[in-house]
This record gives C-alpha cells, structure tokens and sequence, in this order.
C-alpha cells in the first residue's frame, strides 16, 4: 500500500499526456437514398504507411432531400474491391469485399415535420464504429458503397473518418469474408457451408466479427434462434439473435411499431455486432475448419430470411501487457447514442475496455471537471482483452459558473505505477447543462388504459428516493406537489408494469389499445413549463436541478473526513467516519511525494487523530479504504 501511495500522489501532479495527430476523411458527403439501390462514392484514404491506434467511421443519417421514409429498411456500408473484370467501356468492375456497417433506419413518419414531435426538419443522428481492425483495407483510394434496402422516398447518407495516429492494440494481418449474404431460413442451411481456412504460423492471434438482423414476418419478431460459430465440428460460440431493448433506443419518437423487440436489431439502430476471439482455438500453420449456422430447433417459419456476416480477422500478438483505456463516456455527453443519459447532473457513466494481453482486476477512475477538484473511484471486476466494462461512478457537484470540459481518467492498473500505453488513459466530453425548474412544482400526471403499466418516481443526486407513484386507476389524472431544496434530481416515468409481452409502449401509442396518457410539469402558483413526450417507450428519465448547488466532499463519498485546522501551525487533526466498518489507511505526504506518516486500522468505523510538530509545508492525507480513495491538502505554517 505504501508503494501504491506514494505514486498515486506523484502521478496526479505530473502526468501529462501526449497529444497525437488525427487525419479526418469523407465517403459519402450528403447522399440521398430516395430508392433501393446501391449508392456509391470514393474515399482517399491517407497513402502514406502510417500506424493509427484508432480508426473511427461516423455514420450520419437524416431525412433525404424528398423526405424521410415512413417504414423501417436495412442500411450497409461495405468496402469494394475490383473482380479482374470489366464492363464494356472497359472499366473495371467493383464488388463486395467486407461490410463496415449495418444500420436500419428509423419509422421517419414524424422526422419530417415542423418538431411538433420532438423532430426538426434538419434532424440528424450518428452512428459511431470502432473499424480499426480495417486498417490494412483503408488506404489510398477505396470505393465505398451504401446500400438502401427501401422502396419510398428515403434517408440522406455522411460518412466521415477519423484516423489517430498511434499504435494499435494489435496490428492486422489479414480480413476475410467467410460468409456474407442474404437468404431465407430455408435456404440458409445449403448456403453456410463449413470452409477450410489456412491460418498462416505469424498469425498469433484471431476473431470472427458477426453481424447478423433478421427479417420477414418470421425471422424479425421470433426470439430463440441462435447462430453458432463451429471449428472442426465443435462448437465455440453459440449466440441468440435477439434484442430485448428495442423500447430503449436513443431515436425516438418513430412513427412505427419502434417499440417491439426484434432479431438483433431495433428501428433506428444499428444491428448488433460481436467479436469472438478465435485466439485459444486455432491451430496456425495449417488448414482449420469453420462452421457457422443459423437454427432454431423445430421451426419451419413460412417467412423468415436473414441478413448475415461472418468476417475473420487475423493479428499479431497484443502490442502491450498491460493497457486500460478510458474507450467511451457515456454521461455527461452529447453523443447522439447516449442522448437516454443525458443531459446529466448525476453520476457520471464511464466504459473502460481492457485492451492489453493481461487481464485487469482493479484500477482507480479519476474524473469531474478542469476547475473542480477531481474524484477518485475505485475499481475492481475481471477483464480480459478486448472486454468493456460500464461503470456508474459516483455523483459529483458540477461546475454551474464555468462550463468547463469533463473528463475521466484511468490510473494504475491492477497496482502498477502506470500501464504500457498512456495516451488512451484520457478522455474528455462535451456536454449540455440540465435545465433549472422551480423549487416547488407539480407532477401532473393522466393515466391511460392499463394503468399497471405505468409508474413514476423522483430521485435525488445519492439516488435516494424522495416519491414514487404506482397503483393507479384507469383514466385519472393525479397531481402530487413538490417542494425540493437545492441540488440535481431525477424523474423517471417507466411503462414496465403488467404482462412483458404487451409493454413498454409508453403512454401513448398508436399501435395499441392502450388510450393516451401524458405527464406534465406546472409551477405552483404558475403555468406548465414541461411536457414530456408521452411516446417514449420503455422509460423517460429527465434530470434537473434547483438553484446553484455544490455537494460537499462528504456527500460525495459518503465518508466523513475532515482535516483541520487548515492552515495550522505544527500539528492538525483528522476525524474519520465510516457509514459501515472498513478497514482503513491514512497516509501524509510531503511535497516531494514522501511518506511522512502512515496509519492502518483495521474493522475501522470512526476515530479522530491528532499529528504534531510537522515542519512548515503543504502536504495531502490519503484516505484508504477497501474501496474509496480521498484525498486532502493541509498547509503547515509558522
């Protein structure tokens, strides 16, 4: 613990990072889909050998020049490539060659309008993928295809790509296609064919890269088929195309039935993709055999297809042991993606992705805001490579009086002083502030048909519950008053009651016999400042604050530690309180970073300590517990 201490104060004043070069590319640039078809454009790639760490494509879809599309259609991006044929002027023809992306657009019924739905007409969302593993196929001039499986008017495609420099977290060797198509459940078991691949000795390590959404009456709504990936007969992977979640999605409202689970993909989303690690299995230097399916035991569906790929990628070995990236921040955020979480003035919400060949059991998150002090959260699970992990941190005070950047940081994995790979420790958001509502407020809220469907609660920034709203009647309007002291607060209205298969749906839906419910805001005394949108689906959670609040250190942890006097002159005191017993740590640094008193107590609950005759100085107490790390400054003078 010493160690760990010791550093821990010394990398949180002098840490810098790097900053690194980003080369950024369009494909398509404003391209309208107004009709099935292929629509294609060039990229030029960057020519020179460069390495990137991280190679990003964003995917922006809106409303095509003629409007937007009222039926949910398969989008893909795919890369081409030349056959050795050509046409009869004498140019070379392009075909398939790996799929980026599958993305099914959303019911644009009401994405056309004048925003009386919560859409404007210039509505845009972005799709992000991670299509580092690509590397090796992007460069110089590539011809890139968006296909629009739609048959009315259409969606409008942007292809933008960010390349940053740096190492990756393994380098390619090789991609291939090992089945792409589209075809019928019927048909399917004739098309997948087990095929031998030779997997060359310098390839240490493999993945397969799924994506797989199924369609018709059939394959979209039947939950329980799986696909399974197979090498030499036996089976590795098996796989439930299906999505639970459809009721969730960032895009919303959707003008058709968006709220239904379906195989793999939702209205508005991209369809799921996984990769499997081959690594453990594969015999390299010689042939493999894989198989790959897609089955439902007992099930002759009279219409059901799928759309399916099957990439194998081939590596090195992992270019760093041990490497733990901060891979996305999910709140606050003003990512398209995460627009459910936010705006946010709660816990923040942070991914981290294990991205080194050692598996990492524990490291500290340091994050808030550039003119805030920062927070500390310790963590401990079990990732290995390539696993991601989402973590609530706890809540912190926000910066009302400068909208500074957020960022979050990730320090000492599993113990050590810093990993192999510093420049992806870092990440920073932009974000929006939550609105201001008054102090004292009503929740207007009309039920519809069912009720026990609905429900609605309000929370404050510890989570705490401070109402909640259930068992109400059909058709009734309850008004419930509220008084709120300063601080940020939750109100999540949840459609989640009653049977699984007949919810979700919000309060209003065109697609039931539900009748129409909504929830409203009004001032008391006063008018309705907010009308919340009674088509959400699954649940509608709106953040908000009352007045200017700062949380004390002490509400953030939930530990008492106080150091004082402060400044003090030759000795101070620290006082402990624990809510639950602990075992405890305190450790006193000097400016130089050394040790200059330690305590360890162990089933600890609460205890004041007194230190005298220290020098003048400035020096930081370290608090340690099993799982929280606090840290305060004291000033010593004469």
């Amino acid at each position: 613990m010493k160690h760990l201490s010791i550093f821990f104060f010394l990398f949180s004043l002098s840490f810098s990072y790097a900053q690194e070069d980003t080369t950024f590319v369009t494909g398509h640039d404003y391209v309208d889909m107004d009709w099935y078809g292929n629509y294609d454009a060039w990229a030029e790639f960057p020519s020179e050998n460069n390495s990137y760490r991280k190679i990003l494509m964003h995917y922006d879809m809106r409303c095509s020049s003629s409007g937007c599309s009222g039926w949910d259609y398969t989008t893909k991006i795919s890369l081409l490539k030349e056959n050795g044929d050509y046409d009869e002027n004498g140019n070379p023809i392009y075909v398939h060659d790996q799929t980026l992306a599958n993305v099914i657009t959303p019911y644009g019924t009401y994405m056309q309008g004048s925003g009386t739905e919560g859409f404007s007409p210039d509505w845009v969302q972005r799709f992000t993928y991670d299509i580092t593993d690509f590397a090796p196929l992007l460069k110089d001039s590539v011809l890139i295809r968006a296909f629009y499986g739609g048959w009315s008017t259409g969606f409008n495609v942007t292809l933008n790509f960010e390349f940053i420099e740096g190492i990756p977290p393994r380098n390619v060797i090789n991609i291939q296609n090992l089945w792409s198509g589209s075809n019928s459940y019927a048909d399917i078991q004739n098309i997948l064919n087990d095929t031998l691949v030779f997997i060359p000795s310098e390839a240490k390590n493999s993945a397969m890269r799924v994506t797989i959404s199924g369609h018709g009456q059939d394959g979209e709504f039947t939950p329980g088929v799986n696909y399974n990936v197979n090498l030499d007969n036996q089976n590795l992977y098996t796989q439930e195309i299906w999505r639970d979640d459809c009721g969730e999605v960032a895009l919303y409202p959707q003008g058709g039935t968006w709220v239904y689970d379906r195989a793999n993909w939702c209205p508005g989303d991209k369809a799921t993709t996984r990769l499997h690690e081959l690594t453990p299995y594969l015999e390299t230097g010689q042939e493999n055999l894989f198989g790959f399916n897609i089955y439902r035991p007992n099930w002759n569906p009279a219409e059901a297809s799928y759309i399916f790929d099957a990439q194998l990628i081939t590596y090195d070995e992992p270019n760093f042991n041990l490497d733990l990236a901060i891979d996305d921040i999910i709140a606050p955020s003003t990512k398209d993606e995460h627009f459910r979480f936010n705006p946010n003035c709660s816990s923040p919400i942070v991914k981290i992705k294990n991205q080194g060949s050692q598996t990492i059991t524990s490291a500290y998150i340091v994050y808030g805001f550039n003119t805030l002090s920062e927070n500390w959260f310790y963590w401990e699970g079990n990732l290995k490579f390539g696993e991601t992990e989402l973590i609530e941190l706890p809540p912190i005070s926000w910066d009302w009086d400068n909208q500074s950047s957020f960022y979050a940081r990730v320090n000492m994995p599993n113990g050590a002083s810093q990993d192999d790979h510093t420049i992806n420790d870092l990440l920073t958001s932009d974000y929006e502030y939550v609105e201001e509502y008054p102090s004292t407020f009503a929740m207007w809220f009309r039920t519809n048909n069912f009720p026990n469907e609905s429900s609605y609660e309000i929370r404050n920034n510890l989570n705490e519950l401070i109402f909640s709203k259930t068992g109400m009647e059909a058709n009734t309007l309850y008004k419930d008053t509220f008084n709120l002291d300063p601080g940020c607060y939750k109100i999540r209205i949840l459609d989640t009651g009653g049977n699984p298969n007949f919810n979700e749906d919000g309060l209003s839906w065109w697609a039931n016999d539900d009748g129409s419910g909504y929830a409203r805001l009004r001032e008391v005394p006063g008018g309705f400042f907010k009308y919340y949108q009674s088509d959400f689906g699954t649940e509608l959670t709106d953040y908000f604050r009352v007045g200017t609040y700062y949380m004390s250190q002490s509400q953030i942890e939930n530990i008492f530690f106080d150091v004082y006097p402060n400044p003090s002159s030759r000795s101070f005191n620290i006082y402990v309180e624990l809510p639950t017993t602990n075992n405890i740590n305190i450790t006193v640094f000097d400016i130089n970073g050394r040790v200059v008193k330690e305590i360890s107590i162990d089933n600890f609950i609460s205890q004041l300590f007194t230190f005298d005759d220290f020098p003048s100085g400035i020096y930081t107490v370290l608090l340690n517990t099993d799982n929280e790390r606090i840290k305060r400054n004291i000033v010593i003078t004469k």
